[in-house]
């Protein structure tokens, strides 16, 4: 070892031994952290000496960083200088890539949603799909910033993907090429045929608060019999906008979300400081497994606070508060993406699910039941009892981790053909086939006898495999796709959106239920009397009271 590189490693060691001093964090003598220390240099020194093939010691320390936060859970991250740069403007800007928000599941990456309007969106991919290889390249045990990543890039460059998805025997390949990412919040608002206001939020950055408010104003013109906020395959997205986006139906001085960490200085309250909340309706929340983060902290706060019913599945549980912690003076330095915290919301609920975090160190001590039960079937494995809580009105919910909801839908899942015909985006191309032949669109985008006749030819012509029985039996969801596209090929994205709507079963189960209870006591009571008869119908999640 040189001299200068002797300097390099007195200069690391006095490092980590001030930054111990400097957050107050010295550690028992059991801890070790001295002769942990001296061992960590040791090995890197033999890799660096005695390796195969040469390697630097910068190489070294940055793979002995990452690999560090590995194992603490899925989103703490180091960030290099191009990284920090890319994170600042996911949250604030625009990006090249295409559009795609994943997390880690049994070590791989997984897609949580496409973000709506982008080339992954377009391709068909969904949530739930596991990408197994990014170029040609497996990403199993790649960290999110690794996928992250390789998947963004320049406008018009592409990207293969290998996917699967459940229920495939196969994997899917896609060949997606990037554009340039605008971060849009609501891509849709308007008034459903039953007069139920709806707004898609679709994740959550800078302007969230802003296109809110002009989507509320916007349905309120209309007079609306209730509101729907569409939170589905919502990632989540900045702390800050979730409080927002919750002050717009929480009165002034309600708790939304608090955390609480092992550092006293990330344990803060967050309160509505709204004067004039949209409360003269009834609201509803619609939700799915693909709800994460912010979304989640939007819905329970709805929740507990009784301002309206969260309906659909069980959401992500994804609950960790990271702060971005600089590593030098350059305010474009390298950063340090640190879970520091968990969000609860308003009733003590902790949103963060502990099986996302089973590999991690924030995981629970009961791994060894879960992996006995592992190779039983579902309807075998023992149902631990969920934790009961209380809304301000005292309506029961339930903990756990995510938010279940207060009445649950049956989920949608779409025919194997439909998925492929998405993928391959032959809805798009018949569509643009149809508008090169006829200026105007069918009357109200109804499809013909004589259009599914088309459409099967270009199919043919394009030589999808399908068979005619399978087709028939989708065509409710053929007629649809391409219903949404002529929509879009002829009066754009909103227009798609309002006919995408009108077959959207969740939604329309959503919105009966204002049907059926007008004003915001009767949908509270409605969703009690509903999530009792849940309760009754399934003794195995009987609650502890918490």
């Amino acid at each position: 070892m040189n001299a200068r590189q002797g300097f390099a490693v007195i200069v690391l060691v006095t490092a980590l031994i001030a930054g111990t001093w400097a957050v107050g964090r010295v550690q028992e003598t059991s801890d070790n952290t001295y002769a942990n220390i001296e061992r960590f240099i040791q090995v890197l020194s033999k890799v660096r000496d005695h390796y195969v093939e040469p390697v630097t010691t910068d190489k070294l320390m940055d793979s002995a960083i990452r690999g560090m936060l590995r194992t603490l859970d899925p989103y703490s991250q180091y960030l290099d200088k191009d990284e920090a740069e890319r994170l600042e403007t996911t949250t604030h800007g625009s990006f090249g890539g295409i559009g795609i928000s994943i997390g880690i599941r049994d070590s791989w990456v997984t897609v949580i949603s496409p973000i709506e309007g982008t080339p992954a969106w377009r391709a068909g991919i969904q949530g739930g799909d596991r990408i197994i290889k990014i170029d040609g390249v497996s990403t199993e045990g790649l960290s999110l910033d690794d996928a992250m990543k390789k998947m963004r890039g320049d406008k018009g460059t592409k990207v293969e993907l290998s996917i699967f998805r459940e229920g495939r025997d196969k994997p899917m390949d896609f060949s997606i090429t990037r554009d340039i990412i605008q971060i849009k919040s609501v891509p849709y608002a308007g008034v459903l045929n039953n007069g139920v206001g709806y707004i898609r939020l679709s994740n959550f950055s800078e302007r969230s608060r802003d296109e809110i408010d002009d989507a509320i104003a916007k349905i309120e013109k209309q007079n609306p019999r209730g509101l729907i906020l569409d939170l589905r395959y919502n990632p989540g997205g900045l702390l800050s906008q979730a409080v927002e986006v919750s002050e717009e139906f929480a009165p002034r001085g309600k708790k939304v979300v608090f955390t609480r960490g092992r550092d006293a200085t990330q344990n803060r309250d967050f309160y509505s400081s709204s004067t004039d909340p949209h409360t003269k309706y009834p609201l509803i929340v619609l939700v799915n497994q693909w709800t994460a983060s912010a979304s989640e902290i939007v819905s329970g706060a709805v929740q507990d606070l009784d301002l309206g019913v969260v309906v659909g599945r069980s959401t992500f549980g994804k609950g960790l508060v990271q702060t971005v912690i600089p590593l030098t003076r350059s305010v474009r330095g390298p950063k340090l993406k640190l879970t520091t915290a968990k969000y609860y919301t308003p009733s003590g609920r902790c949103i963060q699910k502990e099986e996302q975090l089973k590999d991690g160190a924030l995981a629970g001590d009961d791994d060894d039941d879960e992996d006995s039960q592992a190779s039983l079937p579902d309807s075998l494995k023992a149902k631990k009892p969920l934790p009961e809580y209380k809304t301000e009105m005292g309506r029961t919910v339930y903990g756990g981790g995510g938010i279940v909801p207060d009445i649950e839908l049956d989920e949608v899942k779409y025919p194997r053909l439909i998925e492929d015909l998405e993928s391959k985006q032959e809805f798009f191309k018949y569509a643009v086939k149809y508008a090169a032949k006829h200026k105007e669109p069918p009357a109200n985008y109804t499809v013909t006898p004589a259009m599914r006749e088309e459409f099967v030819g270009m199919l043919k012509a394009d030589k999808m495999e399908f068979q005619a029985d399978s087709l028939a039996l989708a065509q409710r969801y053929v007629d649809t796709g391409m219903r949404r596209e002529l929509a879009r090929r002829y009066a754009g994205d909103e227009e798609a959106y309002k006919v995408a709507l009108e077959d959207d079963e969740q939604v329309r189960q959503a919105a009966s239920l204002i049907d059926k209870a007008g004003t915001l006591p009767k949908l509270l009571a409605l969703a009690n009397e509903m999530s009792k008869s849940r309760s009754a119908a399934n003794p195995n999640r009987e609650p502890s009271v918490h």
